[in-house]
């Protein structure tokens, strides 16, 4: 009877222990804060607390003028939250546009007169689109085309013989 207690308590808690452990740490560290900006009393800050979003708010007053999503993070409910997340990391001024730059290096124009943005990630897809179009041009034109040559041609579908 003692042996059983012993074996009881053997099993019972490390099961006990191991069903209050959940098993989710996170991978990263808190974000750093970034530096607000001020150019001609307005205050320009990325929250950490909305990824992707710089919010325009008058210097003296703090009222918020406006709150603009530079770019969105896609997250796959199937992988950890934390590890996909991609913050602000600095915002300046170049040339009398704001710029965002976040933790994959891309960057981003905030026109503040129009409070629209535009990024160097739209140029990425525009250029993989080009580069799928122009391959798919050189695999017909180089490698499909003539082996359709070789055999003769290529006959439509709907043709009859005469």
């Amino acid at each position: 009877m003692k042996n059983l207690s012993k074996l009881l308590i053997l099993i019972v808690i490390p099961f006990l222990t191991l069903s209050f452990y959940n098993g989710v740490q996170a991978k990263r560290m808190a974000p750093q804060e970034v530096e607000p900006v001020i150019h001609n009393g307005v205050k320009y800050s990325a929250p950490h607390e909305k990824m992707g979003y710089v919010v325009a708010r008058d210097q003296s007053t703090g009222k918020k003028l406006w709150e603009r999503k530079v770019y969105s993070v896609v997250i796959d409910p199937n992988l950890e939250t934390d590890v996909q997340q991609v913050f602000i990391t600095d915002l300046n001024f170049e040339d009398g546009k704001l710029m965002a730059v976040n933790e994959e290096g891309n960057q981003y124009e905030i026109d503040i007169a129009t409070e629209s943005s535009s990024g160097k990630v739209v140029w990425i897809w525009i250029g993989i689109f080009l580069i799928l179009i122009l391959g798919s041009y050189l695999l017909y034109r180089f490698w499909v085309r003539p082996a359709r040559l070789e055999r003769g041609g290529f006959e439509p579908p709907n043709s009859k013989e005469t």
